[in-house]
């Protein structure tokens, strides 16, 4: 839904208040007795009441309003904390099951159970940025995610590559007969062992995506591709910079230009942290969603085996120079859209965003920094803010309840109580409690 039909629904909303008065509430929503963060605020609002309407925020109210609304169908909440939804700007969906890739795991069954993981751990929107298969779309167009208790979805397609800058417009031209969100490209020669890119040919990419309307996000590694991609437009850089210290030029060029960048520290965790039993293999948030044969999967010294070598010595090393890097881009003002680049085998959907949020929280954000990451920022990043990322009247009722205070400790998002998309309650959600 685009902006003129959420305002649509906020006047039509309006209208039925002024003329029905408090009888209209009968077929609204109240989720009472809560601390409400909007996604907007630097503070909370203590002991007041959620109202919603056909799966709509409608607006955040004291509990001790004297006009507090009557006849509406109440959940209490019973003092706990209510977020938006958590939004992943840069995940995959569908592309594995397990360890297993290819088209036998290309299925629209996969993809959905893959939805549900994610929402079950309150991730309620993902936008996955390439190579998902054409179940990913199908679902997208004819999913209802509110009723079957999934994630809502986002997608980019297939990664393209063309190969000579004359290639772009038929590569991206063949690409939106499918309507994808965005486009992706990857801008990085693997350490050495593939061609990489060049700036003439990735500048054609954008140019033919911008020409239909569409954003593209870019795979890099270097800051030297960052800028070239900055520098020619593109919407997002879709990874940390990991090879050197971002420089001041480089943070002016990102402001001017208003881009976005996904940190996906996970995603560096991923590619060297199975060399050995990683210690969450114990971790009951964890385990409670992991098929047992992928965990023994990954203790075979076969598989283990390959979790070593250069590109894991590379990653490892990268990763605090990562940290580093984002947080100079955060604390000059540069907006971070949460991302984990979870999906791929053993970047485990659901369990990644929580330890991404976990490692942005060790290197210097703060949990309502953090918190913004996830909702208003990865929303505005990814054109979903007119439906997504805050509670504001018109917005769809996605929404996370949790037991512990989370703007003490991000940790405390595992306290997980409840999870809402499209105000439908999420059945049996993750929580380490």
């Amino acid at each position: 839904m685009n902006i003129v039909k959420n305002a649509a629904f906020i006047l039509t909303l309006m209208i039925i208040l002024v003329s029905c008065g408090a009888e209209s509430f009968e077929d609204h929503t109240i989720f009472t007795n809560a601390t409400i963060w909007d996604g907007n605020s630097l503070t909370v609002q203590p002991n007041s009441a959620l109202i919603t309407f056909e799966g709509r925020i409608v607006d955040i109210i004291d509990m001790n309003d004297p006009d507090f609304p009557g006849g509406a169908t109440v959940i209490d909440l019973g003092n706990r904390f209510v977020v938006p939804g958590l939004i992943n700007a840069h995940g995959h969906v569908g592309i594995a099951k397990g360890l297993q890739t290819g088209p036998d795991v290309h299925t629209e069954e996969n993809v959905k159970n893959q939805l549900a993981l994610y929402a079950r751990y309150g991730i309620t929107t993902v936008v996955s940025l390439g190579d998902e298969p054409q179940a990913a779309f199908d679902i997208r167009d004819h999913t209802n995610f509110a009723d079957e208790g999934l994630a809502r979805l986002f997608l980019s397609g297939p990664v393209l590559n063309p190969s000579v800058a004359e290639e772009a417009e038929s590569a991206v031209a063949y690409l939106i007969q499918s309507n994808p969100d965005w486009t992706k490209i990857r801008v990085d020669d693997g350490l050495g062992t593939r061609s990489k890119m060049q700036p003439a040919v990735y500048a054609a990419v954008i140019d033919a995506s911008h020409s239909h309307g569409v954003p593209l996000a870019a795979h890099i590694v270097t800051l030297e591709d960052a800028k070239g991609i900055v520098e020619s437009n593109g919407n997002l850089i879709a990874h940390s910079i990991r090879d050197v210290p971002v420089t001041r030029e480089f943070i002016n060029m990102m402001l001017e230009k208003d881009i976005c960048i996904t940190p996906t520290l996970t995603r560096e965790v991923s590619v060297y942290i199975y060399s050995e039993r990683p210690a969450f293999f114990d971790d009951p948030f964890f385990l409670s969603e992991v098929h047992p044969e992928v965990l023994e999967q990954l203790e075979s010294p076969d598989i283990q085996l390959q979790y070593t070598g250069r590109a894991a010595d590379y990653f490892r090393e990268a990763l605090p120079l990562a940290k580093a890097n984002m947080m100079s881009l955060h604390n000059a003002g540069v907006r971070i859209a949460f991302g984990t680049d979870s999906g791929p085998p053993a970047r485990f959907q659901g369990y990644f965003e929580h330890m991404e949020m976990e490692m942005m929280q060790n290197a210097g954000m703060n949990p309502i920094e953090i918190l913004r990451s996830a909702t208003r920022y990865a929303a505005e990043c990814m054109n979903l803010d007119d439906e997504l990322g805050t509670l504001e009247p018109g917005k769809w009722a996605d929404f996370v309840v949790v037991s512990e205070n989370p703007f003490d400790d991000i940790q405390n998002l595992r306290s997980l109580h409840s999870v809402y998309i499209g105000g439908n309650e999420i059945k049996q959600v993750v929580s380490q409690q």
